[in-house]
């Protein structure tokens, strides 16, 4: 998709469609006058006045002169001094959607009186919209006959903001691009089904990326694997026949000899749950059990093309959780990279058991100023936070803090969960240091998230349990069906925003 950015609010850009998002308080007289008193009538009506989440369309009376599209798409956002970035991200995910429903190619978004109100300025103005309208817009169906039935898809769109703005609006849109770009690859990768991307195959995309991006791509094979001592990566890909891969990318801008910061992602590319095996209903959703993985390598996309000041590394361990004569049986003893011993339990526990041995290696041979994983690692999480917001956990105040944040900017939200030597105490092993599961019933995300903590202890480090909104059943502004990429952005924009972070003096919240 083409994207550009002009002054004004677009109205003299040919476009088969403009949307436009609108505030409650917005002075609509000459708009209205375009559209035949319709606007008038729909806010009369109350059948449009603003709101978040309403949109209506009217189409342009012929010779109208004042206006070259044909179709205006009117998208609420509220009240003006209320107005965020996601807001504006909602309004243009949904109003590009409806535009297309309506047969549009080629769509114009009207920003300027968006940003006169100051709430949103004009960078954040851009990125929101140009998210909005490319994560929207987002479809899988490769996999689908060509319907001839479909409308056109939209293929170019122009942001119209005022002239004073336009330098920070262009920036805006070109930022918000490149993060749409990592998210919809993470998303190619969540939605390709499983027999497409066994380990070996997922690997293999992501060197091809790499290479296209300009990224360092180190592949270690099964052998090499072994030849580390990852025995908790190799226990969980015994019962399958393809084997393990560990993906390292890497981003250091020219001249930098900083330690970078890390990423890992947990890419369990199917996950039958292995002798402890899960119940059949729902098992095809497993496909999208790599969305860890899927979420680093998006990020480190966007990362190669923005190119921040920090090196960057990523790491995505990708095994396959299968079920055969070799598989890795309940009781069974596992050595970790770092020599910790791991007593299984229960073989569904499997992402936590690659995650060790990924986080070690990450630790150890990158010595990184903080390290960040990604998991779908536990329903329990689920429980407690339902399918649309991330448990965070880590050991670094300042860090938590950030990445807090950040999931409010990029709409990706994150809740701060607790790390209390309790839950540690939980999953100390009974013949070995440690249990893959703890023996407690309740609150197996916090056990679980302690459990890592082991293996990333001595390094600044959160973990982010994406098992919620990692994938979607039901259509969101921008986020329809499928694999979100939920993550991405997060990960990029800590990248760009980098500050060596501060010592911490004491414990972080959460973990006394």
């Amino acid at each position: 998709m083409r994207f550009s950015v002009v002054a004004g609010n677009g109205f003299d850009q040919k476009a088969d469609a403009l949307v436009f998002p609108m505030t409650e308080d917005f002075q609509h007289d000459r708009l209205d006058k375009i559209l035949g008193g319709a606007l008038g009538s729909m806010v009369r009506r109350k059948t449009f006045v603003g709101k978040r989440g309403q949109i209506a369309s009217a189409i342009v009376p012929k010779g109208e002169r004042d206006l070259r599209s044909g179709v205006v798409v009117l998208v609420g956002v509220g009240k003006a001094d209320e107005l965020d970035p996601e807001a504006v991200r909602k309004a243009c995910a949904s109003g590009a959607r409806r535009a297309r429903s309506e047969g549009a190619k080629s769509i114009v978004v009207a920003l300027n009186d968006i940003v006169r109100g100051g709430e949103v300025s004009a960078r954040q103005a851009g990125q929101s919209a140009a998210e909005g309208v490319s994560l929207g817009l987002y479809r899988m169906d490769k996999y689908k006959k060509k319907d001839p039935d479909r409308k056109a898809d939209i293929n170019e769109a122009v942001f119209g903001g005022g002239r004073a703005s336009l330098a920070a609006l262009r920036k805006g849109v070109e930022i918000g691009t490149i993060m749409s770009e990592g998210t919809s690859y993470a998303r190619e990768l969540i939605n390709t089904p499983s027999n497409e991307k066994r380990p070996p195959d997922l690997a293999a995309m992501a060197q091809r990326m790499a290479r296209k991006e300009g990224l360092r791509c180190t592949v270690l094979d099964e052998k090499q694997i072994q030849k580390l001592k990852m025995d908790a990566l190799l226990a969980v890909a015994r019962g399958s026949g393809a084997p393990p891969r560990l993906v390292v990318l890497e981003y250091r801008p020219r001249g930098s000899k900083a330690n970078p910061i890390a990423f890992v992602g947990k890419g369990i590319t199917f996950d039958t749950g292995g002798i402890s095996i899960k119940p059949s209903g729902g098992m095809e959703n497993m496909t999208t059990d790599m969305s860890g993985a899927a979420a680093v390598l998006g990020a480190m996309l966007s990362v190669a093309r923005l190119k921040p000041r920090v090196p960057v590394v990523g790491v995505a361990v990708m095994a396959e959780n299968m079920v055969d004569g070799n598989a890795t049986r309940p009781g069974d003893i596992v050595r970790a990279m770092s020599g910790t011993t791991v007593e299984i339990h229960n073989t569904d526990a499997e992402g936590r058991l690659v995650l060790a041995d990924a986080l070690h290696y990450t630790k150890t041979k990158y010595k990184p100023q903080c390290m960040i994983d990604l998991a779908t690692l536990t329903g329990a999480c689920m429980v407690a936070l339902g399918d649309k917001v991330t448990g965070m956990y880590g050991t670094d105040d300042e860090l938590i803090s950030r990445v807090r944040n950040l999931g409010e900017e990029t709409g990706d939200r994150v809740w701060h969960m607790p790390l209390f030597p309790e839950y540690g105490e939980a999953m100390k092993g009974k013949l070995a240091d440690l249990c893959n599961i703890s023996g407690v019933r309740w609150g197996g995300a916090n056990t679980a998230a302690a459990f890592l903590q082991h293996f990333a202890e001595g390094t600044p480090w959160v973990h982010l349990d994406i098992a919620g909104p990692s994938h979607t059943s039901s259509s969101q502004p921008y986020r329809p069906p499928g694999g979100t990429g939920v993550g991405v952005r997060i990960l990029a924009e800590l990248a760009m925003g980098w500050k060596k972070l501060p010592k911490q003096k004491g414990k972080a919240f959460g973990t006394k």
